[in-house]
């Protein structure tokens, strides 16, 4: 036995629509520029040293959140990055030495 369709449809929906390729898949979260600044600066910095950076530098956000923030950026271009605190700074340095650097 066939199902008789009713002919109604979905109500629209109260929301604009885009095409998935128009969407941006990356997003610049609030520690973006800190963290850039930092991946940066490790980049320049000779093998086997550190960043040390003041806490009062954080501008108020936590170290934890910091800490993994640059970890997921360094995790993306494959950079293994190690950091530690201690009560006036934040330390941080590439773990890994088969990691290419211009």
């Amino acid at each position: 036995m066939q199902k008789k369709h009713s002919g109604t449809s979905n109500p629209p929906s109260p929301f604009e629509s885009v095409p998935a390729a128009d969407v941006p898949h990356e997003r610049k979260g609030k520690h973006n520029a800190l963290v850039s600044q930092i991946l940066s600066s490790l980049m320049s910095l000779p093998h086997g040293n550190a960043l040390k950076i003041p806490l009062l530098d954080l501008r108020k956000q936590k170290v934890e959140n910091v800490r993994s923030a640059v970890n997921r950026a360094g995790k993306k271009i494959n950079l293994q990055i190690a950091t530690s605190c201690d009560d006036y700074f934040f330390y941080v340095w590439i773990s890994n030495k088969n990691t290419f650097r211009n």
